[in-house]
């Protein structure tokens, strides 16, 4: 049994945590009016394509903690 811990790749953290950033500022917008702040926060769909990069970035991040996972399961087996 592998003992060393999961390590996320920097790549994947380097689009995780803005897709989360995106998927917050999605629901906040869902959920708040801000349109005093900025015009652009007034459309309806603001929200909607925040969310839709948000799903974006955290299904590119996923690649590569997958690939990172299918090299360890390789190196298990050599």
């Amino acid at each position: 049994m592998d003992t060393r811990p999961a390590l996320i790749p920097l790549s994947a953290w380097l689009l995780g945590i803005p897709g989360l950033l995106c998927l917050l500022a999605g629901f906040a917008l869902l959920v708040g009016d801000f349109s005093a702040s900025h015009p652009i926060l007034a459309e309806a769909g603001t929200a909607l394509a925040l969310i839709v990069s948000a799903v974006a970035l955290l299904g590119s991040a996923a690649f590569p903690v997958v690939l990172a996972r299918l090299a360890r399961q390789d190196e298990k087996r050599d």
